[in-house]
């Protein structure tokens, strides 16, 4: 279920003005007489119509205003596809074909000549990777669908083939069930199958998983066949994909996947300098459970935590000697359950490890030149969450996000292990590469990003350089720590 508004009302006297073109060549164009407008509302940037026939774009229009809102005129007697864009003109592009049921070929007659054709607001659907106008006409009646993307949004859109033959080196937290962490090696071949090996499950070796059956939308959302639980969004840049499932023992699960490949340093020169840390443990309770966050100092391999906030407070410290090898995998001296993966940019490390028997996972990126603004937070993003703490707490969430050039955000289209969950807006402030709550702080807020209350103080998060990962941490009130994870 999500939940929909509609923002304009359909004009008097349209019932009827669409048809459905057949698809694979049945039944031809309608018979051409003038235009119609197409008009509506988007959460996102770009509006986009193309003729059926000829695979062109007739018409591209820029959504303004709060809400977004858009108008095209476009020919009538020609058969459409039409698609919704987000980030446009940013190099985190995602497109969502409009559906209406199975259908995404839309035909105009003449009777159509003059007429609005109000869509009201098209939602995204994480689930499929295509969007859903609120309004649907009576008489409008689907004739077909088309897989085929035409040339000027190919840059844009996704595939299995953008995956395909590469490794992926993930980490996995469950914050239920069997609690614990799991990390190995992803990768997919040309059929879309994934194959999982060199699997860890906190500190047993398991068996290899083959011929997981995986399906990529247009708009970068990858699906598991053989798991309606399992969400996953990939980044533009096909350097990390996040997920939320529900593990097979019952419980809450994100994983982190980083694609391999590069050259690394294995004298831990690639490690050197300052990083900062967000981290979550998943413990029993919302004692053994926590977040924390704060600055690492490397030196090589060689490595001090010189800051260090947790849900308890200020404090705690440390000293640690990793090693890196050559592809990349980070260890720790004296911690056989640590863990990490480098992504090929050398910015971001993900990791899992054991600490006082309960298991955490860990994500730092590197401090780089780059100046930051609230304003850098701007765009559409797709979150996902893992939540630790009391028994009530711990859970998963995915949806959009939607945050304007002021920081305030908009969770929209949320979905929980437990069912939908309530939309909610947050402000954020954005400070050398450091998020925290707008307002006075020390308060409760209610509609976090998992659906429960925030502690505005405690709230914490990070960007990367490359300002197209954001991950968070912050109390709920209630016992409960989520850990939040928005890609672009």
């Amino acid at each position: 279920m999500r939940i929909r508004r509609s923002y304009f009302g359909w004009t008097v006297g349209i019932l009827g003005a669409l048809l459905f073109a057949a698809c694979g060549g049945g039944g031809g164009s309608p018979v051409s007489g003038g235009t119609a407008t197409i008009q509506g509302s988007v959460p996102g940037t770009v509006f986009v119509a193309v003729d059926n026939d000829t695979n062109l774009e007739v018409g591209r229009v820029t959504a303004t205003g709060t809400p977004k809102t858009f108008s095209m005129n476009i020919p009538t007697g020609k058969s459409y596809r039409f698609y919704m864009m987000e980030n446009e003109g940013t190099g985190n592009a995602r497109v969502y074909p409009v559906y209406m049921g199975v259908n995404n070929i839309f035909a105009l007659d003449n009777t159509a000549n003059g007429q609005v054709i109000d869509f009201g607001l098209i939602n995204p659907d994480l689930v499929t990777g295509r969007s859903t106008p609120a309004n649907t006409p009576p008489l409008m009646m689907g004739r077909g669908a088309s897989s085929t993307v035409p040339s000027s949004l190919a840059g844009s859109a996704f595939s299995m083939d953008n995956v395909a033959g590469t490794s992926w080196g993930y980490n996995t937290l469950m914050t239920s069930g069997t609690m614990g962490w799991e990390h190995g090696s992803l990768s997919f071949d040309n059929n879309g199958l994934g194959h999982m090996t060199g699997i860890v499950r906190n500190g047993t070796p398991l068996s290899n998983r083959d011929d997981i059956p995986y399906a990529m939308s247009l708009s970068g959302m990858l699906r598991n066949a053989g798991d309606n639980t399992f969400q996953c969004v990939v980044s533009r840049d096909m350097s990390v994909m996040v997920a939320t499932f529900t593990d097979n023992t019952g419980g809450p699960a994100m994983m982190v996947a980083q694609k391999r490949g590069g050259v690394y340093a294995t004298d831990g020169s690639d490690l050197t300098g300052t990083w900062r840390f967000q981290r979550i443990t998943a413990g029993g309770d919302n004692t053994t459970s926590g977040w924390a966050y704060g600055t690492m100092q490397f030196v090589f391999g060689s490595a001090g935590i010189t800051s260090m906030t947790t849900n308890a407070g200020v404090g705690g410290g440390g000293n640690f000697a990793f090693s890196m090898d050559g592809s990349g995998i980070l260890t720790e001296t004296g911690d056989p359950s640590f863990y990490g993966v480098m992504s090929p940019d050398k910015s971001t490390i993900v990791a899992t490890d054991t600490f006082g028997g309960n298991p955490e996972m860990w994500v730092l990126m590197k401090n780089t030149t780059a100046t930051y603004a609230t304003a850098d937070m701007a765009g559409d993003w797709v979150m996902h969450a893992v939540s630790s703490g009391n028994t009530g707490s711990r859970n998963w969430t995915y949806g959009q996000s939607i945050v304007d050039s002021s920081g305030t955000d908009t969770f929209s289209g949320l979905m929980g292990n437990a069912g939908p969950v309530a939309s909610s807006r947050m402000t954020f402030l954005m400070n050398g590469g450091v998020m925290t709550m707008g307002g006075s702080g020390g308060g409760m807020m209610g509609g976090g990003m998992m659906g429960g209350g925030v502690t505005t103080s405690t709230f914490h998060g990070v960007m990367n350089g490359s300002k197209n990962i954001m991950v968070s941490s912050y109390s709920d009130g209630s016992g409960g720590y989520p850990f939040s994870i928005q890609l672009k």
